[in-house]
């Protein structure tokens, strides 16, 4: 295998994938639907801000008291983008299967994958190329959708500031691992399967288990087996006690066990938790943070690396007559 052939390989199936139909409908989606959640966190924004005004102002026009405090912080703009990601995603599952259920399954049912492996390119070249093409894909899609969010954003006058911008580069970055797992998973079946419509199909089986099925029966099976939450009243009333902080803790952990769990199984989840997270760090140790989401970074890790195995394997094995 060579680097140069792959990289071949990837733009043709990217100058493939922008040229079609299907890359720009699927790009007017998501662009659509950026819009949507950028235009919910302006709102939220907006309503942030004209609060936190109006709290400076009873600070600076009271003479003493409570209202001489200060007031919460201002609110940050890349809320507004933590808003739009979260809308994103929620449907970046379909569209990103929508990219890759037929890549390998298109070309055996037109037969042109025998003609292209008569060319001097090897098959792991090939598999490899069209992943890292797809990818690319991906990331031009999120780099569309961060582009579009900021411009609409400059209309109204909101400027993300330095501070900002690690913190939104860090959503479009696990966003893209979100939707790099779901079109892992396409591929994946476009290689087992001979059809791109059976392709599609076992696709969105697997997406409707791993983001409803499986995280609602796992969550009941780990809360029927948690402990009941500690009743304050079993301790006298008195919350700081020994034996009630005791209880309090270990639900607690069991509590965060079972969401890791989910997390872990579930990429949607994983997603959700993580942007979350990220928007939560402030305030808290980098620690805490991993604390709260080592399970959705690992989800969206283990995931897009054991489907893109999967591909790649049988890929190699593939009969192609």
């Amino acid at each position: 295998m060579t680097a140069e052939r792959v990289f071949i390989v990837a733009q043709k199936e990217l100058a493939d994938h922008v040229t079609g139909w299907r890359y720009l409908v699927v790009l007017a989606l998501f662009l659509s639907i950026a819009l949507v959640g950028t235009y919910g966190g302006i709102e939220s924004y907006q309503r942030d801000l004209t609060r936190y005004t109006e709290d400076l102002i009873a600070m600076e026009t009271a003479d003493g008291g409570p209202e001489r405090m200060m007031p919460s912080v201002a609110p940050p703009v890349e809320g507004i983008y933590s808003s739009m990601f979260l809308t994103l995603v929620s449907y970046g599952g379909i569209l990103a299967l929508a990219l890759g259920f037929d890549l390998v399954s298109k070309e055996k049912e037109s037969r042109s994958l025998k003609s292209l492996l008569s060319h001097p390119v090897y098959r792991d070249e090939i598999i490899n190329g069209k992943a890292l093409g797809g990818v690319a894909l991906l990331v031009l899609v999120v780099g569309s959708v961060l582009a579009l969010s900021t411009a609409y954003l400059l209309v109204f006058s909101i400027v993300p500031s330095l501070d900002d911008l690690w913190m939104i580069l860090t959503y479009a970055g696990v966003t893209l691992l979100f939707l790099v797992t779901f079109f892992s998973i396409a591929l994946a079946f476009s290689t087992l399967c001979r059809e791109g419509g059976s392709a599609l199909l076992l696709a969105l089986v697997v997406f409707i288990l791993l983001t409803f099925l499986i995280p609602f029966v796992t969550a009941n099976i780990g809360t029927a087996f948690m402990m009941e939450k500690p009743d304050p009243a079993a301790y006298g009333g008195d919350t700081r006690s020994e034996g009630y902080q005791a209880d309090i803790t270990a639900y607690l952990e069991q509590t965060r066990m079972i969401e890791s769990i989910v997390n872990l199984l579930s990429p949607q989840m994983a997603i959700n938790t993580l942007i979350h997270g990220v928007h939560n760090y402030q305030g808290t140790t980098l620690e805490d943070t991993l604390g709260e989401i080592w399970s959705s970074v690992a989800a969206l890790t283990i995931y897009p690396v054991v489907f893109f195995a999967i591909a790649y394997t049988r890929f190699l094995r593939m009969d192609i007559r």
